[in-house]
């Protein structure tokens, strides 16, 4: 019987998922934790600064605000000149430019600085916590796929039992018409009535397997061999259609035809209780 592990994947699904999100989460609060907008005020008084007038004024030239030979002390800008407070005053746009763009480039560089730290502190927390998400996922695939053995080992074992039974009423029905036919006695001639029930009976088991197994082909190969095979067909009839003299080797290669069939459904019945043998293995009689 097929095992299902539909309730191990979700399981397994629900938990990734959650992890994900704690992870996604995680790195958002991470990356919003490390911006700092600035209000304007603050963000002035921080560029005019006296320790960051040069960096003020370099900003300044490599975003062409001001004019090349301008330094920390004198600005020159179009229209005008003069130390930082002045060039606030007089392009206050300008300022607000350059201010901010040298707040961003110091923000870049203590956040490449401070990146290593940070990632030294989360990657732990992040590596327990898919370790454990991992650890969850496979503990619920295993657990529902031993539950689901467990659940359904009664079944499969009556549902084996019940295929062996149907193999071995089958070949003692061909025994007996074969040892009929072997030493026929007095009365009626002997019939095929038993045997064809009986092959009936197998092939509905082994097709209702086949049905419940659509990519195992052994169960299916074995049911069409019961029609093709040399005791396929009426064996009275065949029996009859020999020559006396080749009658015994016809009989000889029935019996050994009939225990290869016997042999290939045991192999279906214990696939069948214990799901995962021979599933890929030709029957006997097509080797």
């Amino acid at each position: 019987m097929r095992v299902r592990l539909v309730a191990g994947f979700r399981a397994g699904a629900a938990t990734v998922t959650v992890v994900l999100v704690v992870l996604l989460l995680t790195g958002y609060l991470w990356r919003r934790a490390g911006s700092r907008p600035a209000a304007d005020d603050a963000a002035a008084v921080w560029c005019l600064a006296a320790a960051q007038r040069p960096a003020l004024a370099e900003a300044a030239r490599n975003l062409g605000a001001v004019h090349p030979e301008s330094t920390a002390d004198r600005l020159h800008w179009p229209g005008g000149a003069g130390e930082a407070m002045r060039w606030r005053e007089a392009r206050p746009g300008d300022f607000d430019r350059v201010c901010l763009a040298l707040i961003a480039s110091r923000q870049v560089g203590g956040a490449a600085a401070a990146s290593a730290s940070s990632w030294s502190t989360l990657a732990p927390s992040l590596v327990v916590t898919l370790a454990g998400g991992l650890l969850a996922v496979g503990t619920g695939v295993l657990g529902a796929f031993f539950s689901r053995r467990l659940a359904t080992a009664g079944g499969r074992r009556l549902e084996a039992e019940a295929l062996r039974g149907a193999a071995r009423a089958y070949r003692l029905a061909v025994e007996r018409l074969l040892r009929s036919l072997e030493q026929p006695g007095p009365g009626l001639a002997p019939e095929d009535e038993e045997v064809t029930e009986r092959r009936l009976d197998l092939a509905a088991r082994l097709n209702a397997v086949a049905a419940a197994h659509a990519g195992w082909v052994l169960p299916r190969q074995l049911s069409e061999a019961l029609d093709a095979g040399p005791y396929g067909g009426s064996l009275v009839v065949r029996w009859n259609a020999e020559r006396p003299e080749r009658r015994l080797l016809w009989l000889t290669e029935v019996r050994a035809a009939l225990g290869r069939l016997e042999a290939d459904v045991e192999r279906v019945a214990q696939a069948i209780q214990e799901p995962g043998l021979f599933r890929d293995r030709e029957p006997a009689e097509r080797r």
